[in-house]
């Protein structure tokens, strides 16, 4: 009797080691399973945090959450959405997110500011078909032309890429502008738009809305033969030192998102419209901008902002660019 109940357990035991292989089998079957392929590299999925401003930038960021690019390639992405720059770059400077889109102007500050953000791929940028910024003349001005600003109140931001974007579009004439600093862009829009003040420098998609209201065009910098305001993507030093992989990940899914949002940009119309609170009156007809595969920030428009950064004195110490771009190996 004792022999059969020996017998009996050790059938048990040889059944259960059995199903626990099996188990362990499937469970790492299905983390290499997916379309993105390269998620295979990474075995746990990385949790990373990104920061999100509702602007057309973000949209490959949701793209690649919602269709699971990024699940594909291994990633657990939160995207944590900001109303402001100003919210988005204290969280990052908290560590309460990761990285994210940003622009140029912010990163050398911080950098100067004692933080170390790195510049992981170029990101957004206008083309001669589609602005990312403008200066607009209100309504019932005579304004027509850069020529006819001067002298004239121009509501900006300070000492932000909306100033760096205003002087670049004014360029280097006689035309001496008055600058009014409206920190809160909707504000700044709406004072234009009451005739309160005589031009405003806007991003999209405030920049459609306010023509579609009757304010005037004055320039874009899509009507430059330059790109004066690229995006940038951008992650903690501390967040890339210890996970490059999963940076390398990340940029390969938003490369595919890309591609995706590329191929067949009315698809997601619904989708960037409700991220970047794109007005209903001009959501149909509104341009969608074509997206760029990672790939680095150039170091001529590096130089171009840290000149400008200098020449207003909001430097204090060397920022590079061999120290601001993240090169992967």
């Amino acid at each position: 009797m004792r022999r059969e109940i020996a017998i009996t357990l050790i059938l048990i035991v040889i059944a259960v080691a059995i199903a626990c292989c099996g188990c362990i089998t499937n469970t790492n079957t299905n983390t290499n399973q997916g379309s993105g392929g390269e998620g295979s590299r990474i075995a746990t999925k990385m949790k990373i945090k990104i920061g999100a401003l509702p602007n057309e930038a973000t949209l490959p960021y949701y793209v690649a959450a919602q269709e699971g690019i990024f699940t594909n390639h291994g990633l657990d992405v939160e995207i944590i959405p900001f109303q402001s720059a100003m919210e988005r770059d204290s969280a990052l400077i908290a560590g309460e997110i990761d990285g994210g889109g940003n622009d140029p102007v912010s990163v050398a500050l911080m950098r100067n500011a004692g933080y170390d953000l790195k510049i992981v791929s170029l990101g957004l940028q206008a083309t001669p078909d589609k602005m990312r910024f403008a200066i607009l003349a209100s309504p019932a001005s005579n304004i027509s032309s850069v020529a006819d600003l001067n002298g004239k109140k121009i509501a900006i931001s300070r000492n932000t890429i909306i100033d760096y974007i205003t002087d670049t579009l004014v360029g280097d004439t006689a035309v001496k502008v008055k600058k009014v600093e409206v920190k809160k862009m909707p504000l700044r829009m709406q004072m234009l738009l009451n005739n309160e003040i005589d031009a405003a420098t806007l991003p999209e998609p405030l920049a459609s809305y306010a023509l579609y209201k009757g304010a005037k065009l004055v320039i874009s910098d899509s009507m430059l033969n330059q790109t004066i305001s690229p995006g940038v993507i951008i992650f903690r030093a501390d967040f890339l030192n210890k996970n490059p992989e999963a940076v390398h990940e990340f940029l390969a899914a938003y490369g595919e998102a890309v591609k995706r949002i590329n191929a067949n940009p009315e698809k997601y119309r619904a989708l960037l419209v409700e991220k970047t609170h794109i007005p209903p009156e001009i959501a149909s007809n509104y341009t969608i901008a074509t997206y760029l595969q990672p790939q680095a920030y150039p170091k001529t428009d590096f130089d171009t902002v840290i000149h400008w950064l200098r020449a207003k004195n909001l430097l204090h110490r060397t920022v590079s660019y061999e120290d601001t771009i993240w090169r992967s190996e």
